[in-house]
């Protein structure tokens, strides 16, 4: 990765990070943090701890590679491309180029690609499998609404089947078959004609994800039990900031929380930045669940103190995975 262009990432993120930081208020974020106290330091290690999962998922998936980067190295482009996708909201036009270029040092640009692409769909696979998780918590734990069971009924279904849709995705490939849907599309014809002079890229990047999960099964469980496990630490983030205000939340009751926040912020993609998605989601869960809907306000703003901490460091480490030892640049392909 050039130099220009992480000085650009750094430049343009770090302008996002300053608005975030003006638009809330420095005042405003002092006040929280000192309000909160010493539980923010857990706090943030906890989501320190939810990255190195993610971390260990993706080192795992390129366990077969001739080249990898070391952990740390993961560690630090995983941190920053999750900073990078974050202060480029709607669409993740900062976070995964970023990794393909920082990852294509040691595996090549074609299979950095397509590495990158197996982890985002374990990701997902992950991510979609703990809204899930939080669905079912949800029908035993929020009250026994008609509307409400409705909602989370159709909820449990679609994400069954986006579960089932990113498994075939691994078994049989997906990279030409979105090309091959795209086709099919009128209004997306002219790009349908772009990317087809790729096919061979994406038939190769397809066999890349399909041999993972047929010849090496073992790893893939593995790497996505790593990514469920990394969204089932990061609901301790409500329980830990229930105790710093002296609330007592269950952990069933902060996954559900959290589960189903995450999942309303999910659907609601185009709001930037998830403005007010959040702080409503959880005024209305806090309640539902029958806990002081006001803290549901205060644990948001907790939340996003601890996205600003982790944005401004992922900005730092921006740097850091762009660079290249000497001993490292004597093994890389």
């Amino acid at each position: 990765m050039s130099r220009k262009l992480q000085a650009l990432l750094f430049v343009c993120g770090s302008a996002v990070f300053a608005y975030l930081v003006a638009r809330i208020g420095v005042g405003t974020l002092l006040a929280d943090a000192v309000h909160t106290g010493w539980m923010f330091v857990p706090i943030l290690i906890l989501y320190g701890v939810v990255y190195a999962c993610s971390a260990a998922a993706w080192w795992l998936t390129m366990a077969d590679e001739p080249v990898r980067p070391p952990f740390w190295r993961t560690y630090a482009i995983t941190v920053a491309g999750f900073s990078l996708n974050f202060v480029t909201p709607m669409v993740n036009v900062g976070g995964e180029p970023f990794k393909i270029a920082a990852l294509s040092r040691w595996l090549g640009l074609r299979r950095a690609a397509g590495s990158v692409v197996i982890y985002q769909m374990l990701h997902t696979l992950g991510m979609l499998l703990s809204f899930l998780t939080a669905v079912i918590l949800g029908a035993f734990l929020l009250p026994p609404h008609p509307a409400v069971l409705a909602g989370l009924t159709v909820a449990g279904a679609v994400l069954a089947a986006l579960c089932w849709l990113l498994l075939t995705g691994h078994r049989r490939g997906v990279l030409q078959r979105a090309l091959d849907l795209i086709h099919q599309i009128p209004l997306l014809d002219r790009l349908a004609r772009r990317l087809e002079s790729q096919r061979t890229t994406l038939a190769d990047m397809d066999a890349q994800i399909t041999d993972f999960y047929h010849q090496r099964p073992g790893r893939f469980w593995q790497a996505l039990l790593l990514e469920y496990l990394s969204r089932s630490i990061f609901m301790l983030e409500y329980v830990l900031i229930g105790l710093g205000v002296g609330l007592h939340i269950t952990y069933l009751q902060a996954y559900a929380i959290g589960g189903l926040t995450s999942l309303i912020q999910n659907v609601i993609f185009i709001v930037p930045f998830e403005v007010g998605t959040k702080e409503g989601s959880l005024y209305l869960f806090f309640r539902l669940l029958r806990l002081d809907p006001a803290l549901g306000v205060y644990t948001a703003i907790v939340s996003r103190l601890r996205d600003l901490a982790w944005i401004g460091a992922g900005l730092g480490l921006v740097w850091l995975s762009g660079r290249h030892p000497a001993a490292e640049r004597a093994t890389a392909p």
